[in-house]
């Protein structure tokens, strides 16, 4: 994708945070502008632009003429981070940046990249709970968006989260049903093995290099490292991430607490659903399109044989197919 172009700057939130975007486009500009937003402890080049053949959600979308803005929330990857976050962690401290904030570095790319290309509304796609982001921006901005995809998305209509359940290491033991702030606290460092052994376990094969090409496995790894200047400060490196939107994820997936209502989206949805991904459950899926009732359209890709990781996963394995359906939702 040689006519690819990239540019990296940071925009101000109304709250005063300094937040990264990288800008990926082509010499067509035709489609709907859209927005990618990480998922919980992730940030947005590991998952939207990775230097290796099928490895760019983002590169692919310029290519057929968005004009797309992958966006890093505060306290991740290449922006601003609370003051906290250069301290030692807290344990019990308050979680940092919950996903409400996060609404605000929406807005604030939102509106770049409204004023960017002349248009009224942009599209926005979400991972994990940078989707449930993305649908409560939806709902409180209807006038400024025109699509949202929301991949692998939790909801929080039924509480029945495998891994976020009562008893879990989320979980207080003293005081069940709560987040668990004590061994939490305010922010984490994430070994590479958390990903590692997480994509592993998606992929039902053994030979796991037959459903990812190992240089896409290499290239996310390092995406993490460089996304955190202080990754190599340790040994073994870790990157940092604040536990905000963990928290929201243990409240939407053990407590069935929604973070806003979907009858509030009033623009066009797709929703990824891969078979083999275990963050999105079919009961909360279901309960997320039953209350979609005032969307433009509802769109649903769950395809099987497919996993959390099937944007990087071979293009066989169900990414093609995804593209594909995408391309064809965003027109």
């Amino acid at each position: 994708m040689s006519d690819v172009v990239r540019k990296d700057f940071h925009v101000k939130t109304v709250d005063g945070y300094s937040v990264a975007i990288r800008e990926v486009r082509s010499d067509r500009t035709d489609r709907v502008p859209m927005i990618l937003l990480h998922g919980t402890r992730i940030p947005g080049l590991s998952e939207f632009d990775l230097p290796v053949e099928h490895g760019s959600l983002a590169a692919d979308l310029a290519a057929k003429g968005h004009v797309v803005y992958i966006l890093d929330a505060r306290g991740f990857g290449r922006s601003q981070r609370p003051a906290a976050m250069d301290e030692p962690p807290v344990p019990g401290a308050d979680p940092l940046v919950r996903t409400i904030e996060i609404t605000r570095d929406v807005d604030a790319a939102v509106d770049h990249l409204r004023a960017a290309t002349g248009s009224d509304r942009v599209g926005l796609f979400g991972w994990g709970v940078g989707g449930t982001c993305c649908g409560m921006y939806a709902a409180l901005w209807p006038e400024k968006i025109s699509h949202i995809v929301l991949y692998t998305v939790i909801y929080g209509g039924v509480g029945d989260q495998p891994s976020f359940q009562i008893g879990s290491i989320w979980d207080d033991p003293d005081n069940p049903g709560h987040f668990n702030q004590k061994r939490f606290g305010n922010y984490t460092f994430n070994s590479l093995e958390v990903l590692d052994r997480h994509w592993n376990e998606q992929i039902p094969i053994e030979d796991k290099d037959a459903w990812r090409d190992p240089a896409m496995f290499e290239a996310f790894r390092q995406a993490l490292i460089d996304g955190d200047p202080t990754a190599m400060d340790r040994d073994p490196p870790s990157y940092r991430s604040p536990n905000g939107m963990l928290e929201d994820l243990y409240r939407m997936g053990c407590n069935a607490q929604k973070l806003f209502h979907a009858s509030q989206i009033y623009c066009k949805v797709m929703i990824v659903k891969p078979e083999l991904d275990t963050l999105c459950t079919p009961a909360d899926l279901e309960a997320l399109v039953a209350d979609l009732e005032h969307a433009e359209a509802v769109d649903v890709w769950a395809e099987k044989n497919t996993t959390h990781y099937v944007l990087l996963d071979r293009p066989e394995r169900g990414r093609d197919d995804l593209l594909a359906r995408m391309d064809a939702f965003l027109r």
